[in-house]
């Protein structure tokens, strides 16, 4: 007696995969049709136990591509929501080096958009942004790449006075120092910011 065996499609759901014991499965039409699969068709533990895989890491796939397309991610919350979703670890692994590999999960899109989003609403130091990336999970090379390319002195200068300003008003010109240290400004960081100030007045 076989394992499993292949049956009819069900609109909406797929191509059922019964069990002589357990809950039926339903895999995709394009997989269906990739594997060259046919109705009736009868699987061994073997090939039914490789057809649900084949199918999981298509659906994997399939839901990264979801929460990516509302916008970046790094490939920790990746694991996690998909973790969530029920979907084993080596399959999420091997989903997120693909999707890495074609240039789909990027962290370093991740970092550059977080650091400019960051600076335009309240910007900070990069002591203090390098620390927000790393614990988001952005690997430490792309978290660098992204900060060099947007640390360099011109926009710290820019990034220091308008936290400068925005502190300014929070909390009065006497304590502005302290609070661009809070803001993860280094000590160089501030000097740049104030020099670039005393030369525009």
């Amino acid at each position: 007696m076989a394992f499993a065996r292949i049956e009819g499609e069900i609109p909406g759901q797929g191509y059922q995969v019964s069990v002589h014991e357990g809950f039926p499965f339903y895999i995709t039409a394009d997989v269906f049709r990739s594997l060259h699969l046919s109705v009736g068709q009868n699987l061994t533990e073997a090939e039914y136990l490789e057809l649900k895989e084949v199918q999981a890491r298509r659906n994997c796939r399939s839901q990264a591509m979801v929460y990516l397309a509302r916008r970046e991610h790094t490939g920790l919350e990746l694991t996690q929501k998909l973790t969530q979703k029920g979907y084993e670890t080596g399959i999420i692994r091997t989903t997120l080096d693909q999707l890495a590999e074609e240039n789909l999960l990027s962290e370093y899109r991740y970092a550059l958009l977080t650091i400019e989003q960051r600076q335009r609403k309240s910007p900070e130091g990069r002591i203090l942004m390098a620390q927000r990336l790393a614990a988001k999970g952005v690997n430490r090379e792309d978290a660098n790449r992204a900060l060099d390319e947007l640390y360099h002195e011109e926009a710290i200068v820019e990034y220091v006075q308008r936290a400068y300003t925005q502190a300014e008003q929070k909390v009065g010109a006497d304590k502005v120092r302290m609070q661009l240290q809070k803001k993860g400004f280094s000590s160089y960081e501030i000097r740049l910011g104030l020099e670039g100030f005393e030369k525009s007045e």
